[in-house]
Formats: structure tokens, C-alpha cells, sequence
């Protein structure tokens, strides 16, 4: 529980809480902060800055990883030097990510550069960069300038020691040399053997360098998808799968799906993801295509479809719904349905991120045989986005139905009865007819008499 705590109870709480945050898996940035300016200013098991030595780092565990510059100020570089050699090895038998050592490793930097001054120099000072070097387990950390690092390390040295080199540098800037000497080398075409060992380095790769390499195995493509050395730029992973199709042969089958990976096979368009088999997806592990564009989530479901359901059958077994989960964003309204009458009982994490508008069509009787025994777990995703459309769109009724507590539905709609008297109505008609009839004839009646009357006083006044 400690590793979920909030910096400022970090802070407040006693300072045995140091000791508890060493087992966490990772901290953030600001419980690191916390954890720092505790170590720094107050009285620890650790003691003052001032006394801190190498066994200090060490017996930090694996909290180092976190610190900051100003934690490293206050050690020698000496002192810090070899401490990475020792922890180094320690974080890449643990196995964290490279992200993390390349953070750690920049705020060292930091630290160093800040005690240094030094004159802009283009030629090397510190040594030049050989293999015996390289194979220092501290290697590049003597090479703080980036000047030189990049005057010290020759095209010649990067084509033999490629490999040793990419597993060591890590700092964005400092694999674009080692990109840019290694294109020195060649100069228009970089050899498979080569490509297969550039680890980090690919990852800060342009478009046009990807273009000067050679891609025709799948190992090769494996190696370069490989995420321990981080996720790929769309563009670039795009450009790098393209190219491995362009090769007479090559093509998506399962070995190469399960190298690509979900993530990067969405970076392909449309047309490329239809050429993809119903046995080459069968074969392939589940992908994660969740962050795909609709479109392409139609298209990869289309194709499990085909590959994992029996059309003829109305229920879907729970294993061919098993099978085709990692699809079932690009599911049409009918399949879902199916679904629902199959007792398959959806997670939650499956059911939002089925296609927008076949989710909010759903009815809420769907909705409870689709989730089934995980209906419950509807009301801890009530604030979602796309929950929370759907239960605008449905009855407030009819949500009280699931007995979950889902508020936010439409009202029902009251109807007020008309009341008709038929009778009545037709009488009333005839009364008013009735009515209508004797005043024209009243009417009639006395325009006749006082015409009469004007007849006969016009007589008289002529007699």
C-alpha cells in the first residue's frame, strides 16, 4: 500500500516510510521528489549529505533510479562512476526498461556538466572512443559532453562495435551520432547484420535513414520491433513494416504478426491490413489493436471473423468469443447481439471499447445478458465517456431494471388520456345546425317585410 501513497503523506509520515518505498515496482515523479528532499534534509538512517559514500547508493536500493541532479551533486564523480557500475548491471538483470536508465542517466549529466566548465572544443580531450572502452560497464559516462562524445567516437568504431555501443548509450541525443556515423560508414546501404543489432538506436531513426536499410528477414523485423527498447513512432514503424513487404515473398503471416505486435500493425493502412490471412491471424497470438482506427478494426475483425466463427451457428461458444476478443472493436451490431443471447459474459475493458455506435445501440436488456456475471462492474465505469452516452440514451426505467444504481437515464415520457363523448358531441353538432338554420330563416323573414313595406309606401306617395 505505501507505493500508492501520495507525495505529502510521503512527506508527513515518519521517515521508516524511506525504507518501505525501496520494494515498490516504480515511483512517480513527484513521490521521487518526496523521497529526495526527505533523504537530503532531513536526519535519516543515512545521515547527513555530507557523509555519503558509495555504500550509501547501494544500500538506497533501487531508489537511485529515481533521483534527481541535485541528489547527485552531492557525491563525487568519482564516487558515482563506480557506483554505475555496479547498478547498471543490477537495473538490466532486473530488467527496467531503458526509458528509466536513460532518465537516471541524463540527470547524472546533469550533475557532472554543472560542476564542469568547460570551452566549446571540437577536438577530443577526454580519449579516444575504442573497444576496449566501450566494453567499460560504465561507457558513455566519461563522455558527458556530447562534443565529445561525437570527436571522440569515429565511423570505423561504430561499424565494428555496433552492438556493444547500442546497449549502453541510451540518451536520445547520443544515438542520433552513433545513427550518423554508422550512415558515415556505409554511406547508401546499411547491411542486415548491422540493422539487427541497432537495439535504441532505431527508435530515433528518420524515415530516410530506415530507407538505407536492409529488412528481408523476420528476425531482423523482430529484433527491431522488439518494445524493451520502446515503442515506436507510428510513421516510423510503418515505413519499417513497408519495407520488409516490399521484398518478394515477404508477406503479414503469424510469425510476422507476432513480431509486429497489435500497436505497431495498427501504423498500416487499410489495404495492407486486408491482405492479412484468416490462417495467418489464427495462428497468431491475440494483438491488442485498441488504439486502431475504426476502419481497420472492421477490417482485422472481418478477418477473425472469418478465421474463428462458425456462420451457420446462432450462439457463439465462450472459446470462439475468447478467440476473437482482441477484435471485437470493429464488431458489428448483429455479431454483438449474437453475443448478448450467448452467455459469454463480457468484461468491461472489452465491452467500451466495442465500435461507439454499436455500443449505444445496445438496449439495456442486451446490455445485462452481453455482461452477464460482470453487470456489476457496469456501475464502476458509470463515468466513462461512452457509458455515460449510453445511459443518457436510455430509460431511467429501464436502468433501475439492472439494480446497480445507474442514475442519468431519460424520463419516462407521461401520456394524458383523451376523454371523447361521442354522443354528446354529435348533439351538440345538430343543436348548433339546428341554431344556424332558424336564424338564416329569422333573417330571411325580415328582409322580405321591410321590402313589403317600402312597396307599399311608394304606392302611396304616388296616389
Amino acid at each position: 500500500m505505501c507505493c500508492y501513497l501520495n507525495a505529502s503523506y510521503i512527506m508527513k509520515s515518519d521517515v521508516s516510510i524511506l525504507e518501505k518505498l525501496k520494494t515498490c515496482q516504480d515511483l512517480s515523479d513527484t513521490q521521487a521528489a518526496a523521497v529526495e528532499t526527505r533523504l537530503i534534509n532531513e536526519n535519516t538512517t543515512y545521515g547527513h549529505p555530507s557523509t555519503w559514500t558509495e555504500t550509501t547508493l547501494r544500500s538506497l536500493e533501487i531508489l537511485p533510479l529515481y533521483m534527481s541532479s541535485a541528489f547527485y551533486d552531492k557525491f563525487p564523480k568519482k564516487t558515482t562512476r563506480q557506483f554505475l557500475k555496479y547498478f547498471l548491471k543490477v537495473l538490466q538483470n532486473n530488467g527496467v526498461r531503458r526509458a528509466k536508465r536513460r532518465r537516471m542517466q541524463a540527470e547524472i549529466g546533469k550533475s557532472v556538466k554543472s560542476r564542469v566548465k568547460r570551452a566549446a572544443v571540437t577536438e577530443c580531450t577526454v580519449g579516444t572512443i575504442t573497444q576496449a572502452v566501450i566494453g567499460d560497464p560504465t561507457f558513455p559516462f566519461d563522455y558527458d559532453d556530447i562534443n565529445q562524445f561525437n570527436s571522440c567516437l569515429s565511423a570505423p568504431i561504430v561499424r565494428d562495435n555496433l552492438e556493444g555501443i547500442t546497449q549502453k548509450v541510451d540518451q536520445v541525443d547520443y544515438l542520433k551520432i552513433v545513427l550518423s556515423k554508422l550512415q558515415q560508414a556505409y554511406t547508401t546501404t546499411i547491411p542486415e547484420d548491422q540493422v539487427l543489432v541497432l537495439g535504441a538506436a532505431s527508435r530515433v531513426a528518420t524515415v530516410d535513414q530506415i530507407n538505407t536499410w536492409t529488412i528481408t528477414q523476420v528476425d531482423t523485423l523482430a529484433s527491431l520491433m522488439d518494445t524493451s527498447n520502446e515503442e515506436w513512432d507510428p510513421s516510423l514503424a510503418k515505413a519499417i513494416i513497408l519495407k520488409y513487404l516490399r521484398v518478394q515473398g515477404n508477406k503479414l503471416g503469424s510469425t510476422e504478426l507476432n513480431a509486429i505486435g497489435g500497436p505497431n500493425l495498427c501504423s498500416l493502412d487499410v489495404e495492407v491490413l486486408r491482405n492479412i490471412s484468416q490462417q495467418s491471424l489464427k495462428e497468431a497470438d491475440a494483438l491488442d489493436v485498441s488504439n486502431c482506427t475504426t476502419d481497420k478494426q472492421k477490417v482485422l475483425f472481418n478477418i477473425s471473423n472469418e478465421a474463428f466463427t462458425a456462420a451457420s451457428k446462432a450462439l457463439i461458444p465462450v472459446s470462439t468469443y475468447q478467440l476473437a476478443k482482441p477484435y471485437l472493436g470493429g464488431a458489428s451490431m448483429e455479431f454483438v447481439q449474437r453475443l448478448a443471447a450467448s452467455n459469454v459474459n463480457m468484461d468491461l475493458m472489452t465491452f467500451k471499447n466495442l465500435d461507439a455506435a454499436v455500443l449505444l445501440g445496445l438496449t439495456v436488456n442486451e446490455v445485462k445478458n452481453l455482461l452477464g456475471t460482470n453487470l456489476p462492474d457496469l456501475k464502476s465505469f458509470e463515468n466513462t465517456t461512452i457509458i455515460q452516452n449510453w445511459i443518457r440514451s436510455q430509460l431511467q426505467s429501464e436502468l433501475n431494471t439492472l439494480n446497480i444504481g445507474l442514475v442519468g437515464g431519460r424520463a419516462d415520457t407521461t401520456t394524458v388520456p383523451t376523454v371523447t363523448t361521442p354522443a354528446v358531441t354529435s348533439q351538440t353538432t345538430q343543436t348548433t345546425k339546428a341554431a344556424g338554420a332558424r336564424i338564416q330563416g329569422d333573417f330571411a323573414g325580415l328582409t322580405f317585410l321591410v321590402f313589403l313595406a317600402l312597396l307599399i309606401s311608394s304606392h302611396q306617395i304616388v296616389i
